[in-house]
């Protein structure tokens, strides 16, 4: 009976704590975290505040989120000493904030009238690929792998070696002395100007599969085979889209900027007068010369 009365209560125990736990709400954005003098850090000032964080940063608080606050309270206590011992009434500090001020107000004016409306459709994006087809044409390249060595006598041994049936890659491991060596003497995929112009224009010279007689270069003396080539290719639209974009909204942002620019003078009588850049210029002699 005493057992059966143990479960009992420990059942129930479990019950009212997972109750308890169902009906707790999370905390309000009201919720005070921290009060300093009168004024109150609260949960929606915090997450407010995290939120404007870029996201890595997002990161690192979100790993020490006192610590975080602690910066804030820090932050708060400074400014309201500034203000109490009229730091803020500061003439070259007045300045400084006026100057501030005006440059995010026009900040925010040119990002609604040019950055906002800077957008690029899709079918702007299409129509600018299908007519600009050519500048997104990949160039030939050629792939090829070579055995390098240090005299001509060597060369011309190794490449007796191949024409009797000799393999290519495993020659290339024993006696090539270039780093490609471990790799068979392959060098990759390359394009015109990429590597020097004997070795280029040899391989210019090859159909895939064919070897090369000797060929000397700054850097020794080479055997190379030629083992794939590709023909020039239009880039799909997928792979080049956001290239296209960014472009289009530069192009269409400056189109806009100038645009805006013209139109404000226009409003506001602009003139600038004939003498303004002899002015300037002797004004800024009149300076040279007193400094």
């Amino acid at each position: 009976m005493r057992r059966y009365i143990i479960i009992f209560i420990l059942v129930s125990a479990a019950y009212f704590a997972l109750a308890c736990g169902c009906s707790r709400k999370p905390a309000s954005d009201n919720t005070v975290l921290a009060k300093v003098s009168n004024r109150f850090i609260t949960l929606g000032n915090f997450n407010a505040r995290f939120a404007k964080l870029p996201s890595y940063y997002q990161g690192v608080v979100e790993k020490s989120k006192k610590r975080y606050l602690d910066d804030m309270i820090v932050e708060m206590i400074f400014y309201e000493e500034a203000i109490r011992k009229g730091v803020d009434k500061d003439k070259e500090l007045q300045e400084v904030i006026n100057e501030a001020k005006k440059k995010i107000i026009v900040a925010k004016m040119i990002k609604n009238e040019v950055d906002d409306k800077a957008g690029v459709s899709e079918a702007e994006m299409r129509k600018f690929y299908e007519d600009n087809k050519n500048e997104f044409k990949t160039p030939p390249m050629w792939r090829a792998s070579h055995i390098l060595v240090a005299t001509d006598k060597e060369a011309a041994d190794i490449l007796n070696e191949l024409s009797q049936g000799g393999n290519f890659e495993e020659l290339a491991r024993m006696h090539s002395i270039d780093a490609t060596a471990s790799r068979g003497g392959d060098i990759g995929f390359f394009r015109i100007g990429q590597l020097v112009p004997d070795f280029e224009n040899a391989c210019m010279k090859l159909e895939v599969g064919q070897t090369s007689a000797v060929i000397h270069t700054k850097f020794g003396y080479h055997i190379i085979k030629l083992t794939d080539k590709r023909e020039p290719s239009v880039e799909e639209f997928d792979k080049v889209k956001r290239a296209i974009e960014g472009e289009l909204k530069r192009r269409k942002r400056s189109d806009l900027f100038d645009k805006l620019i013209s139109d404000l003078k226009k409003k506001y009588g602009v003139e600038i007068k004939e003498n303004a850049s002899k002015i300037l210029e002797e004004s800024s002699a009149t300076q040279a010369k007193g400094s």
